[in-house]
């Protein structure tokens, strides 16, 4: 039997201690981070988090956690995040960012937003190889109904408090199979998982609906989704009120990671899920072969709307 020499514990303790060592700095490396600004149009204001004012906002202006940004009438904005995705904020919006932090060396991420009103399109980047071996999200957006976890993808979310209408759509992001494409809707009254190509829409309490080709809209309508177009929420008076409720970043995990049983889709085989939502956000393998699920076709409201004009 081969003994070990005094020496060689002692190297391989070091090199164990300082394994952990780097472990435990890369984990510790999640700070908080911002959101930049990089394109203004019309009018588009910040609220800091603590004031109770809206100030106009301007190129390279950030924004941390607990801060809110609006555009009005014919206004809209791209903002900039620290993993690589892009958020448009379209005309008549207003959401919040509830948790905005970062680690550069593994890039990983805990992103937040919510959607107060109006409708963001997100074009979330890949997750950090831990999120993705973990099959998490870790980037969702939220509205006063719901919350959409997100990996990898396009996800379009537009919500009208005067209706309480939520709606999410989801695409494939430049090169990627639209099979690949995946989102999971979570509400307290039920879950939906969308892949692309396909939209959910949920009103009030209830549960989702079924999960529905974005091909069943109307042309114009579909030609308007991606872009600054938002007319439904021109009046809402979510976008003037000083004070509105957000919700906290536990809150949105609580929702995330206790829903109820998603009944539209099978069962996840690999036997990795995060929580309660099994696949929440997960990216399907590009050869996987998902058939969108039929629905009723949108031709009449509440769709969304067919603006006169055409904004970017």
């Amino acid at each position: 039997m081969n003994r070990l020499k005094p020496r060689s514990v002692v190297v391989g303790l070091v090199g164990l201690l300082a394994m952990l060592a780097v472990s435990g700095l890369a984990e510790a490396q999640m700070t908080a981070a911002t959101a930049e600004v990089v394109r203004v149009a019309g009018r588009v204001d910040v609220m800091q988090k603590g004031q109770t004012a809206w100030a106009a906002t301007s190129l390279g202006a950030r924004l941390r956690e607990g801060d809110q940004i609006r555009a009005l009438g014919g206004g809209s904005a791209d903002l900039n995040l620290p993993d690589g995705s892009t958020v448009l904020l379209a005309e008549n919006t207003r959401f919040a960012v509830t948790k905005l932090d970062y680690d550069a060396a593994n890039r990983d991420r805990e992103i937040s937003l919510h959607l107060v009103a109006g409708k963001v399109r997100a074009q979330v980047q890949q997750a950090g190889a831990t999120l993705i071996k973990a099959r998490q999200s870790n980037f969702n957006i939220s509205t006063p109904t719901g919350v959409a976890a997100v990996r990898g993808t396009i996800l379009i979310m537009a919500h009208n408090p005067a209706t309480l209408e939520t709606l999410a759509f989801v695409f494939p992001s430049p090169n990627q199979a639209i099979s690949s494409a995946r989102a999971t809707f979570v509400t307290p009254g039920g879950q939906v998982t969308l892949t692309g190509g396909n939209f959910v829409r949920q009103v009030g309490t209830s549960a989702p609906g079924a999960p529905t080709p974005i091909t069943s809209l109307p042309p114009a309508v579909q030609a308007a989704l991606t872009t600054a177009q938002n007319t439904s929420t021109a009046n809402s008076n979510q976008l003037t009120v000083i004070n509105v409720v957000l919700p906290s970043y536990q809150e949105i995990q609580n929702t995330i990671s206790t829903p109820p049983i998603d009944t539209t889709t099978t069962t996840n085989t690999s036997g990795l899920t995060t929580g309660a939502c099994p696949n929440c956000g997960q990216d399907m393998n590009s050869n996987s072969s998902t058939t969108p699920p039929s629905g009723p076709s949108c031709s009449t409201p509440p769709c969304p709307p067919v603006p006169a004009g055409s904004r970017r």
